[in-house]
């Protein structure tokens, strides 16, 4: 067994070595060196700073830099089970999907004091920064920091200090993946606006739903339904693809994307039954693909085990009727992903739960992220939590309309303003609402 063992470790090398000779980009990314603080600075702007928090099993260390070279650094201690705890309760009282009927107040004591604990002690190189760009693990990758709260507060509300108030926020896998992305960010932008698959049907047999009309307001329906509930009612290994929730709301909110960015929809939008994976590769193949700024999947992303035999992240798209024999064939893979060929400013995975906190998550937003950009787009937005679906509507729609609209606003401000236009209207100002979407990856233009 040990010779076998190292029998695969030199096999391994080998292969390694083989990428990094035949692909340097994709091994730049995947493994990239380690940055030096040059590096780092000089992929700032004047207004920006680098918010570094790396959990481990008795603290926290937090470290922050801005352009100039100014840092602050501290030791919390702050054990990894007591992070998680605290991570855990904060997001109860922010996912729809474990709330159940009705709205769970907000913990405004946990969000300030993980702000209070985390952040201040390194807020003196943060101060008057309009973009922070945050690396965070552990369980801290579960949460958008634009809902932390600066000063304490038992009421919050609209005008409340929330962090997203002082600042746009971009979130990143790690610094030396952040520094790749910013090199592929330097390219021209794709020429034109969108492609998009959304609604797909999970079961061929399924009935074709009537599109919403734009109008149309879900008031109290949530994308809560996914995987992990099904798992709850039987194992992992019965479910099969037909058994995968629908997402019949994620219909009206690719129609608004569509409408705000003024693409054609019915070229652009794939849709239902239209929603393949093989529709996706034709594009790719056909270089359509290539030229669109927006590239949106509204579904259910998937990570290795999710699906008997499924051992990579992938995204769910719509049922071919072949299943029973190839029951993997609907998915679009990471491996497939890779093989993409985009220039996209956004790709939108929405209603994915990409981010959402099951212990597992992260792993799958890792390997997506990194291959689409990969792929060639410049930066994600994911959700953390099961949406509401009017809310996310206008959250996406607002946000890629402000990017379309201000030619020369950064992408981590645009979906700043689409979510303080929202926690604005007083329906909305719950931190569940406006709050679910993260940028990861290029915050800027």
């Amino acid at each position: 067994m040990r010779d076998r063992i190292a029998e695969l470790e030199t096999l391994r090398g080998q292969m390694h070595a083989s990428i990094k000779e035949q692909f340097p980009d994709y091994d730049a990314l995947v493994r990239p060196p380690t940055p030096t603080v040059a590096d780092l600075r000089s992929a700032l702007k004047d207004d920006e700073a680098l918010l570094m928090l790396l959990p481990v099993n008795d603290a926290v260390y937090a470290w922050a830099l801005d352009r100039s070279g100014a840092q602050s650094s501290a030791r919390i201690a702050l054990s990894k089970s007591q992070l998680e705890h605290m991570v855990k309760d904060l997001r109860t009282s922010l996912d729809f999907g474990e709330m159940g009927p009705n709205i769970t107040p907000f913990r405004a004591d946990l969000s300030h004091a993980l702000y209070a604990r985390l952040i201040a002690p390194v807020s003196s190189a943060l101060q008057g920064k309009k973009h922070l760009v945050i690396a965070a693990g552990g369980a801290l990758g579960q949460l958008p920091f634009g809902v932390f709260l600066t000063t304490p507060t038992s009421q919050p509300s609209a005008k409340s200090s929330w962090l997203i108030r002082q600042a746009a926020i971009t979130h990143i896998p790690s610094l030396a993946a952040w520094l790749a992305v910013e090199k592929f960010a330097r390219t021209q932008s794709a020429p034109q606006a969108l492609a998009a698959w959304g609604d797909p049907r999970f079961s061929v047999s399924a009935q074709v739903a009537a599109a919403p009309s734009i109008g149309t307001r879900h008031v109290n329906v949530t994308r809560a339904s996914t995987l992990v509930d099904l798992e709850k009612e039987e194992p992992r290994s019965a479910i099969r693809y037909a058994d995968i929730p629908a997402l019949p709301e994620t219909r009206d909110e690719l129609i608004s994307i569509a409408v705000a960015l003024r693409a054609d929809r019915e070229h652009d939008l794939h849709l239902g039954a239209q929603a393949t994976k093989s529709s996706v590769l034709e594009s790719n193949r056909s270089g359509e693909l290539r030229n669109k700024k927006v590239i949106a999947f509204a579904t259910h992303g998937l990570m290795a085990g999710d699906l008997p035999f499924l051992t990579q992240p992938a995204l769910a798209l719509a049922a071919t009727g072949d299943e029973d024999k190839n029951p993997l064939g609907a998915l679009l893979t990471l491996d497939e992903v890779l093989g993409l060929k985009l220039n996209a400013d956004w790709v939108v995975l929405s209603a994915c739960n990409t981010a959402a906190a099951d212990g597992r998550v992260d792993e799958a937003l890792s390997g997506l992220a990194r291959g689409f950009f990969y792929a060639g787009s410049r930066s994600l937005l994911v959700t953390h939590w099961a949406v509401e679906s009017e809310s996310a509507k206008l959250l996406t729609t607002n946000t890629l309309g402000n990017y379309a609209a201000s030619p020369t606003a950064r992408k981590a401000d645009s979906l700043r303003q689409a979510m303080l236009h929202l926690m604005d209207m007083p329906q909305y100002q719950h931190p569940a609402y406006w709050a679910p979407y993260a940028l990861v990856g290029d915050g800027g233009r």
